[in-house]
């Protein structure tokens, strides 16, 4: 019998009544052939591929890794990680310790003024990231480079640890309700329930990151009145860390003690402001031009896209008719542009391929307004929104991301105006400061590996499941704020061809 054949042998196989693949041959089952086919008897090593790949074949005993290491999820080991009790978690949040500014004088027979502190009940809820791995039994016994089980489990791990440290910056749970909620979705909501103040968010409009005055700006508003907090932490890509080192006033970089004199082109580590230094951190999960999902999710995953071709929009219009004073579509902005929508899976499979827009021209102070048709199969939970460049082409490997919104009915509609730029950067400032509690990561359990039978369907693997279960809380969220349509200067994508 050959591992295709395996394969559905195995996904058909059913344990306490429930299947053990969910009766699928496609996604990662694909893994599971790989872990099957340790080899065929290749003598062509350069086409060894999968488990076959990991057996000897010369003198080199060492396996080279290009992928995610421990240290690459910078903001997951900077979170102060504390333990969720329940997958309902709940917290209290003070907003206040009650009365007014100068209230609490009084004459010395005065009757006395009550005031009492201001409390909110807040609910987190733990979403579950889980992964299945398997090594077929003779490439586990067999003299390889590696330990293939032992490989496996960290990538396991590993895997578990990119998603969440990516959706710690771009969780949208009314989109894709599988997430937990990002720091950025966190914040606009807060912003949209008018309990933020609107500074602790700055709109760059295209430009690029290298001075202060973003910076300085939010760290103000965060340390205001109000909200008593600082920016201690600034999260970036690389892009947007080289335009800082190579521009940032060196009046506002922090040298430690006997290190060298701050000079424009060094390395900024740290950030000098009026209640103290503010740490540079780059994380690589923070989409730029060099993040996967800042493209259409088919670009670099064109078989899940295609799998899930029932959740494909019907259609998707564009009205561009109508001004509105806070467009900024300005008069160098204007154009012909393409729109294309992806529908998001509700379970957490992917996106669908994109479905495109007819090109439409947007004058100086207009709004385009995308009107999305719901998919036959009605399932799909929300929508990602891409646009291309100003006067550009529809090749879909030419649209960047422009949002994610959730569904709302047998239509959607989604108002484009050009206050969310495809192709540029949102990076969040945070106060991490351990006294401060404001930020953490809530977990409900260590992560957990639960061994499977061996040999389920009779087929000859090692199985097993890798779980981590956990959310982002936001406890102080007036301490938080991002900078937002930043445009690296070495980005080679640009939104607008006079910029």
């Amino acid at each position: 019998m050959d591992a295709q054949a395996l394969l559905q042998q195995f996904a058909g196989a059913q344990v306490g009544g429930a299947p053990i693949l969910g009766g699928s041959t496609g996604g990662s089952n694909g893994e599971l052939l790989k872990a099957l086919e340790a080899s065929n008897y290749q003598t062509d090593v350069s086409t060894l591929t999968g488990g076959g790949a990991l057996g000897v074949q010369s003198l080199d005993a060492a396996m080279k890794t290009t992928v995610q290491e421990n240290e690459h999820f910078t903001l997951f080991n900077r979170l102060m990680s504390t333990n969720a009790t329940n997958i309902v978690d709940e917290y209290v949040r003070q907003s206040s310790v009650g009365g007014f500014l100068g209230g609490s004088t009084n004459s010395q027979m005065g009757v006395v003024r009550s005031a009492q502190g201001e409390y909110s009940r807040e609910v987190g809820l733990v979403k579950f990231l889980m992964t299945l791995r398997q090594v077929g039994y003779v490439l586990n016994i067999g003299k390889n480079i590696v330990e293939a089980t032992a490989v496996e489990e960290r990538n396991g791990a590993l895997q578990l640890l990119t998603d969440t440290n990516y959706l710690l910056y771009h969780g949208n749970a009314d989109a894709s309700p599988t997430q937990f909620d990002g720091i950025f979705a966190q914040i606009d909501k807060e912003l949209a329930a008018g309990r933020m103040p609107d500074e602790n968010v700055i709109d760059l409009q295209g430009a690029k990151l290298d001075s202060i005055e973003a910076i300085s700006r939010i760290n103000a508003s965060v340390s205001g009145y109000g909200s008593w907090g600082r920016s201690t932490d600034i999260f970036l890509p690389n892009s947007v860390q080289t335009d800082l080192n190579t521009g940032l006033d060196p009046s506002f970089r922090w040298a430690p003690e006997g290190g060298n004199t701050p000079m424009l082109g060094g390395h900024v580590s740290k950030i000098r402001l009026q209640n103290g230094t503010m740490q540079t951190n780059m994380d690589t999960f923070i989409h730029d031009e060099a993040n996967p999902m800042v493209h259409p999710f088919e670009v670099f995953n064109a078989a899940i896209a295609s799998s899930l071709a029932t959740l494909n929009p019907v259609s998707v219009t564009v009205s561009a008719a109508t001004s509105d004073a806070s467009s900024q579509f300005t008069s160098t902005r204007a154009g012909n542009y393409y729109w294309a929508v992806a529908a998001i899976d509700a379970t957490g499979k992917g996106m669908s391929q994109v479905v495109k827009s007819s090109q439409t021209a947007v004058a100086a102070g207009k709004k385009a307004v995308l009107t999305i048709t719901r998919s036959s199969a009605a399932t799909e939970s929300g929508y990602a929104i891409y646009r291309s460049r100003q006067d550009g082409t529809n090749n879909t490997t030419d649209f960047r991301l422009v949002k994610v919104i959730a569904i709302s009915g047998a239509t959607t509609t989604f108002t484009d105006l050009n206050r969310d730029i495809p192709g540029t950067v949102s990076v969040p400032l945070l106060n991490m400061a351990a006294n401060a509690d404001a930020i953490g990561w809530r977990q409900f359990q260590a992560m957990t590996k639960i061994p499977l039978p061996f040999g389920v369907g009779g087929v000859p693997v090692h199985s097993w499941f890798q779980f981590l279960f956990g959310y982002l809380r936001i406890t102080k969220p007036k301490h938080q704020g991002y900078i937002k349509n930043i445009l690296p200067s070495g980005a080679k994508w640009r939104p607008f061809t006079a910029e």
